[in-house]
């Protein structure tokens, strides 16, 4: 098991990430990342809808001494889609601060559990436990959205938006 205090850490970065966006211009990150893809606005709505929902569904209960649960529709389309939406409704700057706010507030309970609580099951899952979880579905998910993002603003001009 990875140390939960570097992989909260870790999560953490995703915020320097969203301030190093302050001087993209805005039609930048509502264009698609390539045909077919997301904008970067809409990666950004996907991270922070997880975040407000693993917070909800997962640490809260945690906190409150109840199993945590893993809310399926975390993975399906109709989530994704949701949250590429509202990327697309808010401004760039109602985006990065809601975002920036949502893995803040993630980060902060994160921070306050025990070390046991990461060892905790995930009701209905056998897919290992809180710190494996975020090991993969945050620490990894972050990286894998946030090199696309990257690779996408260099070819847009933007060299210093760094994780």
């Amino acid at each position: 098991m990875r140390n939960p205090q570097d992989l909260v850490s870790r999560m953490q970065d995703f915020c320097g990430f969203l301030a190093g966006l302050g001087d993209v211009q805005a039609e930048v990150l509502l264009a698609p990342m390539a045909e077919g893809k997301w904008s970067v606005q809409e990666a950004i709505a996907h991270i922070m809808a997880y975040d407000e929902s693993f917070l909800q569904s997962a640490v809260l209960p945690i906190e409150d001494g109840r199993p945590p649960h893993i809310a399926d529709e975390a993975d399906n389309q109709s989530f994704n889609d949701r949250a590429a939406a509202l990327g697309r409704k808010l401004t760039k700057a109602q985006l990065l601060e809601r975002a920036t706010h949502a893995r803040r507030q993630l980060v902060d309970h994160l921070q306050q559990l025990p070390a046991e609580a990461f060892r905790t099951k995930q009701e209905g899952r056998a897919d290992g436990d809180l710190a494996e979880f975020l090991d993969r579905d945050f620490v990894s998910h972050d990286r894998s959205h946030i090199e696309q993002m990257q690779r996408y603003l260099k070819s847009r001009g933007y060299h210093d938006v760094a994780y």
